[in-house]
């Protein structure tokens, strides 16, 4: 995640994307797959000295890209559009700011537009998919929300000729590309960061942190290919260090989020005293892993690193609690190229390549952190370059 991914919720579960969810982070990419494990190893064939360390942690401290790199392709927006956003759940930031981005462009646009709240749960997701249908909806745009689980909705969109689209799954471009398969329905396309890139970004980070001497959990959950590809990224960015330990891979599912996960995390760092970092793969898992780490006592020895950039976890980070860094992307960017894509999709034109639209992203830490109450969001001015292009 946030992605992703960045926060989210689905297989009505407790997860993210950034995404993140996610938004919050990862599908495919050398070391470490969710089907190796991950190993118990310490990276290989980089660097260990401070000045190079010192780098990599500007480089991760560092928004990518920095200016503008999406869409360049004029477009001409259609009129009285009226569209449905339905957000995984409306209790997470990070399922919320994807669709407030696209909220924001489609007011723009003078489109209708109404945001539902997914709820967490695939039956709360189908129900809004039909609400949306009912209620005319020409276009149904769903945030962190697996196809899998929504065929029913999208059955029922279909046989109604609306488009449905998604963000924040990590199943489209720059990710791999995920087809629904044994004849399931899937969305027309999706947006999402380059989580792999941004898994490297988050391994610069603790490599520089730690000056090159890191010994890393790496905490992960199959369910999501954004989380696979992020871990990926980071599992390839972390090789560089000569003197860094990664542990074999903890893996743990979204129902554990609120349960187990906090009493898993405790329990592999009493075994394992050495770890100093924890990875977690998406913001709603390392808020609980922030909470289970401080209540045992262990806060002055572990930083934390998370994915999506949710704003409670981002708060940890300011207060010094457990938490150190997150990689974070720009959710109402993602919203902007949701409908970008739209625009594209209904004029018959291309879409943009990476469907992403290369999304900005960046670690985050006390020194660049957002103001308190803020998501990140990149420096530049995207929202008048997307205005210009979709004026045709």
């Amino acid at each position: 995640m946030q992605h992703i991914i960045g926060t989210r919720v689905r297989r009505g579960r407790l997860v993210t994307s950034a995404l993140a969810l996610l938004g919050a982070a990862a599908i495919v990419a050398g070391c470490g797959s969710s089907d190796n494990g991950g190993g118990g190893s310490t990276g290989s064939g980089g660097t260990s000295d401070g000045g190079s360390t010192s780098t990599q942690l500007k480089a991760a401290r560092t928004p990518f890209p920095a200016q503008f790199k999406g869409p360049s392709d004029p477009v001409k927006a259609p009129k009285q559009l009226t569209v449905a956003a339905i957000t995984c759940s409306s209790q997470l930031s990070g399922c919320v700011s994807p669709a407030t981005g696209l909220k924001d462009a489609a007011q723009a646009l003078g489109w209708k537009i109404r945001v539902y709240d997914g709820g967490g749960t695939a039956a709360k997701q189908n129900a809004a998919m039909l609400d949306a249908v009912s209620a005319g909806a020409d276009v149904i745009a769903n945030i962190a929300i697996d196809p899998n689980l929504v065929q029913q909705g999208l059955r029922a969109a279909k046989r109604a000729g609306v488009l449905v689209v998604s963000g924040s799954n990590g199943i489209d471009t720059p990710n791999p590309v995920q087809k629904p398969t044994g004849g399931k329905l899937g969305y027309v396309f999706d947006i999402g960061p380059d989580y792999a890139g941004l898994g490297r970004k988050a391994a610069d980070w603790i490599i520089g942190d730690s000056g090159g001497k890191a010994n890393i959990a790496v905490f992960s959950d199959k369910e999501f290919p954004s989380v696979i590809a992020f871990q990926n990224g980071l599992l390839d960015g972390l090789k560089k260090c000569e003197g860094c330990t990664i542990s074999p891979l903890q893996y743990f599912s979204g129902t554990q989020v609120g349960t187990t996960l906090g009493s898993q995390t405790t329990g592999y760092l009493r075994s394992h005293p050495d770890v100093n970092y924890v990875f977690s793969p998406y913001d709603p898992a390392a808020a609980a892993q922030v909470t289970a780490i401080a209540q045992a006592g262990m806060a002055n020895k572990i930083k934390l690193v998370g994915v999506l950039g949710s704003q409670q976890n981002l708060d940890f980070i300011r207060k010094g609690q457990v938490q150190a860094a997150d990689a974070a992307y720009d959710n109402r960017y993602m919203g902007y190229m949701i409908a970008d894509g739209i625009n594209r999709t209904m004029g018959k034109k291309p879409l943009f390549e990476p469907h992403g639209g290369n999304m900005p992203y960046v670690v985050l830490d006390k020194t660049n952190l957002p103001a308190p109450g803020a998501d990140w969001h990149a420096t530049f001015d995207y929202r008048s370059d997307f205005d210009k292009l979709w004026q045709g």
